[in-house]
């Protein structure tokens, strides 16, 4: 554990206030051991998906956060502060210290959000040292028995499961009047609350907090929040500010909204705390946990940085983070620009707070910041970072390595961002030694973490203190599965690593839905008359477990199919599959519904021969039309030698290409939600803006028509005119061509061929201009491999 300055100065000043405290305990009588109250407390505030230009103080041209701003002004400010990209590897690397890579909880499901249980928690931490710890808001780092917060430390809490209120785990009630009077668990017992979410979770802080400061007893408040993270929904009154447009630029309403109610929340959170007494010997922490969720913000005001969160350019992982503790005597209303990151707060804290770290692991990769904090002198001395996260682990998969200003993306871009804030130059071939030197870093650094990321997340079922449980789908390792469009499309399969604590009966029903919904296995979303493909012909199920194998028919109407097995202690996998009426999978079960029973007489169910025949067509929705382009799938196309590429949109950004509005960002996406693509990138104005409302254009440099054709792949919504792609001759339309606004089998969207007859315009000078001005349902654009060709794209429309 590294809790000590590093620089010389810093080392004379603590042996010199040793030496003196020496002397001080020769010639003074011992001072009396400090009650609970004189001990200092601690509040880490940490919002979801606020971005480092989503605040005023930080020079946001709209958005209004006075509260934000003023604690901003009393704290001190560290300006090159660093995170993940995404919310569950911030949070397990906040709690433990340690890099999520070697924590174990590098994504948001697929196994992957859970933290090893063999490191202690930031809450283990504070309530081995007295303290009393709480938890209000969001958690998302496992539901289920050992990785549920009152299982990692937490004395009380009130949080909704998995990634927020509407997730797959989350109370059915919750998906219907969405983020008010919200059911939460508290405790582990779902209870029903009355008013917006965020409103509830500062209400419940506060109301913990006076309970504490009655008790005598310190306090460690973690309060994080679901807010600003999609759904984008607040109280009217918070969003009404923001309608309308800046510069053109639409303003993300209800995001903002969510913040400026996050800010009223803070002022009132400060009052109280002022009120009470607390305010002077607390330790208030702010941070966000990655970048701007919002396209539309992130086009606003993104303090010069590029992309926003899940991008390992500096815009996802680059946040605010202050920190106040006036009776600490800190370096307040200062900025601090050494670099740093969320692993550097547990080790901070144990020293501020004088923790207990007795036979707990303190093998941290963060670094105290405690010298840093309090003296002006001190340096945290030369140091590389390396930030990875999600589900594969592989190598560079997304990752970043971080030294002093310079910044690695995948080993072969090097940008420094002092000098080019906004990632837009490719440095590498100029300083081959930083990049040798940051590659050699990471490549050690991956040697050793990988072994600690391979180690399996296991949940314990059948405990004598518990002896039901639920197994949700986020958890299970497998295919990505945690929201409702998994939840409704219902074609994921995974299994779960369980270790059994006791030996004997297990009683398990296997669900489609929920067991509160009392939704029937084979109803759609929307209920018994609900035909869409979210109604899937379920007649059986399948479980594997303990190496054996067991299939039941499925009742007619029946909600579950129910399973009793007897199984041996100890760790082994849990299979599901529900099947259709050829005996073909379809998915997994959802959800897992276990008890184990005491002496209980009923029948088991006997192991079988009948097993899964392979997997099931993927289900077609019956809504959408029967045309020639509904449903079905390009075909790949290689260029030939003599065709022109006039885009594969394969580069870092879009180069000669001009952009207007807030649709097409700064460059295409690697995230390919499409049937057929070339490369590994392509436009998709719905993932690069942040859904259908943003709008834009994006147009290519002139360039000569050199060939008969125009071949073009498209896909995304069908509003003619307004999601589209045209060729501009003299500035004008002469063709244009639209997506299919459809989905194939497996649910992703349909890329079709078009391809334009452009041979009585050959020699002229033209444009390519991608176009989203829609904003209801389908109002995006998917456009990849624009190429100049003398013949047609195999299956091309004209």
């Amino acid at each position: 554990m590294n809790l000590k300055p590093t620089n010389s100065a810093s080392l004379r000043l603590r042996a010199t206030i040793l030496f003196a405290s020496l002397l001080l305990s020769i010639v003074s009588p011992a001072k009396p051991k400090m009650d609970a109250r004189s001990r200092c407390n601690v509040i880490v505030f940490i919002t979801d998906d606020q971005g480092y230009g989503d605040l005023s103080t930080h020079g946001n041209p709209v958005l209004k956060t006075p509260h934000m701003d003023r604690l901003h002004s009393e704290s001190v400010r560290f300006t090159d502060f660093h995170v993940a990209p995404m919310c569950s590897p911030t949070r397990g690397q906040l709690m433990t210290g340690v890099d999520a890579m070697r924590n174990g909880c590098t994504a948001v499901c697929q196994g992957r959000s859970m933290m090893r249980t063999d490191l202690p928690t930031m809450a283990n931490f504070f309530a081995d040292s007295g303290y009393a710890t709480g938890h209000f808001g969001k958690w998302h780092l496992g539901d289920s028995y050992p990785h549920r917060p009152q299982d990692r430390g937490f004395q009380e809490t009130i949080h909704h499961r998995a990634w927020g209120i509407t997730s797959l785990a989350d109370h059915w009630e919750n998906h219907t009047d969405v983020y008010f009077d919200p059911i939460l668990s508290h405790n582990g017992i779902d209870k029903k609350f009355s008013g917006y979410c965020t409103d509830i979770f500062f209400d419940e802080s506060m109301k913990w907090i006076s309970r504490q400061q009655a008790a005598n007893k310190p306090f460690f408040l973690y309060l994080p929040t679901n807010t600003p993270h999609v759904p984008n929904i607040c109280p009217a009154k918070f969003s009404a500010p923001y309608r309308g447009q800046h510069d053109g630029k639409p303003i993300p309403d209800t995001f903002y909204g969510m913040i400026a109610n996050l800010d009223e929340n803070l002022g009132k959170l400060e009052a109280f705390l002022k009120e009470k007494g607390l305010r002077e010997n607390t330790i208030f922490i702010f941070l966000s946990d990655n970048g701007t969720q919002s396209g539309q913000a992130k086009e606003i005001f993104n303090a010069g940085m590029r992309d926003k969160k899940t991008s390992v350019f500096e815009g996802g992982h680059r946040v605010p983070c202050f920190v106040r503790w006036p009776a600490g005597n800190l370096r307040h209303d200062s900025d601090i620009g050494d670099l740093t990151q969320v692993q550097d707060l547990l080790p901070t804290l144990i020293d501020f707070c004088d923790l207990k770290t007795g036979e707990k692991s303190t093998n941290f990769d963060g670094t105290s910041l405690a010298s840093l904090l309090t003296d002006d002198e001190a340096e945290l001395g030369d140091r590389k970072l390396v930030i990875q996260y999600r589900a594969s682990g592989a190598p560079w998969d997304p990752a970043v390595v971080l030294w002093d200003k310079w910044r690695l993306i995948g080993g072969d871009r090097l940008y420094h961002v002092a000098k080019d804030p906004g990632q837009e130059n490719n440095v590498a071939p100029e300083h081959p030694e930083v990049v040798q030197a940051m590659s050699e870093h990471y490549d050690a650094w991956h040697a050793e973490a990988k072994p600690l990321f391979d180690k399996r997340r296991w949940i314990t079922i059948g405990r004598e203190a518990e002896p039901s449980s639920i197994l949700y789908a986020q958890d299970w390792t497998g295919d990505y599965c945690d929201n409702r469009g998994g939840l409704t499309a219902a074609t994921a399969k995974g299994y779960w690593n369980t270790i059994v604590d006791r030996e004997g009966v297990y009683e398990m029903e296997l669900r489609r839905w929920p067991k509160e919904s009392e939704k029937t296995l084979v109803e759609g979303f929307g209920g018994p008359e609900d035909k869409s493909r979210s109604a899937r012909p379920i007649a059986a199920a399948n479980l594997q477990i303990a190496g054996g194998s067991y299939t039941l028919d499925a009742a007619p109407g029946s909600q579950e199919v129910t399973f009793r097995v007897k199984l041996p202690a100890g760790k082994t996998q849990l299979q599901t599959y529900f099947l259709d009426t050829e005996d073909r999978m379809l998915c997994s079960a959802i959800y897992v519904y276990l008890k184990r029973l005491d002496d209980d007489p009923r029948e088991l169910t006997p192991a079988t021969d009948r097993k899964p025949k392979g997997s099931a067509p993927a289900p077609v929705n019956p809504r959408k039309g029967k045309g020639a382009n509904a449903g079905k799938s390009a075909a790949k196309v290689t260029l030939a030698a003599d065709d022109l590429s006039i885009s594969d949109f394969e580069n870092e950004t879009w180069a000669d290409w001009t952009t207007t509005g807030t649709a097409f960002g700064s460059g295409p996406t690697s995230k390919r939600r499409v049937d057929i693509h070339s490369g590994k990138q392509l436009v998709d104005s719905f993932v690069i803006g942040g859904g259908d409302g943003a709008t834009g254009k994006l147009t290519s440099p002139d360039f000569k028509i050199e060939r008969d054709r125009i071949n073009l792949m498209i896909g995304g919504g069908n509003h003619k005119g307004k999601t589209c792609v045209n060729l501009l001759i003299d500035g004008k339309p002469v063709f244009s061509a639209t997506g299919s606004a459809s989905k194939n089998p497996a649910g992703k969207k349909v890329m079709r061929w078009v391809s334009w007859d452009v041979s009585k315009h050959r020699g002229q000078t033209a444009q390519i201009q991608i176009v989203d001005e829609a904003t209801s349902g389908w109002g995006h654009i998917v456009v990849d491999q624009i190429f100049l060709s003398n013949k047609p794209a195999k299956g091309a429309k004209p």
